[in-house]
């Protein structure tokens, strides 16, 4: 289970544009785009609603802040990608605050958007268009991050994860999480 941020329909161009570029990829689902801010365990640790009530208490101050999504990486790197991300350019703090408050005390997290898998080696022509999207290829999103939602990972071998929500958990607080430009979507 983890606690994420889900993403909104306007990011299913990403996912296109990186299986177009590499057709060894493993998109993900679409549905099952987010940002992970703190995985918290297995499911059948946990009471999704008692994890839920806990969660309100530690984000009960946290207000909605602006983020924006851009920027191709891969990890372990371009050269040798087995899962392809995008970044957070805009609100990473937020988002860091916001896992430290989940897991005080753990690592802090890279926020990301996980959008493929590879297994194996990928072709020399995959590789240059990967390139190509990470120097500038997608469009950033901006959005409002106004909730945060449970997410249960359900083993779908052989294709990409899919996850369910469990529960949302709603910023509403007005605790200052950082500067939040006006207008932003």
């Amino acid at each position: 289970m983890a606690a994420a941020v889900p993403l909104t329909g306007a990011s299913r161009g990403w996912l296109r544009e990186v299986a177009a570029a590499s057709p060894e990829s493993r998109t993900v689902r679409e549905e099952g785009l987010h940002l992970t801010l703190r995985y918290l365990g297995p499911t059948e640790v946990w009471d999704p609603a008692d994890l839920a009530s806990a969660l309100r208490g530690l984000i009960a101050d946290a207000a909605p802040f602006s983020v924006r999504l851009e920027g191709l990486g891969a990890f372990p790197s371009l050269l040798r990608p087995r899962a392809v991300w995008i970044g957070v350019t805009k609100g990473r703090a937020e988002l860091v605050r916001l896992g430290g408050r989940l897991a005080p005390g753990e690592a802090e997290i890279t926020p990301h958007c996980t959008l493929a898998r590879m297994s194996g080696r990928i072709s020399p022509a995959s590789r240059a268009r990967l390139r190509e999207l990470a120097e500038g290829g997608l469009a950033p999103l901006d959005f409002r991050c106004t909730s945060l939602a449970l997410l249960e990972s359900l083993a779908d071998p052989p294709g990409p994860a899919r996850y369910r929500r469990l529960g949302e958990l709603p910023l509403s607080g007005s605790a200052s999480e950082g500067p939040s430009p006006e207008g932003v979507e």
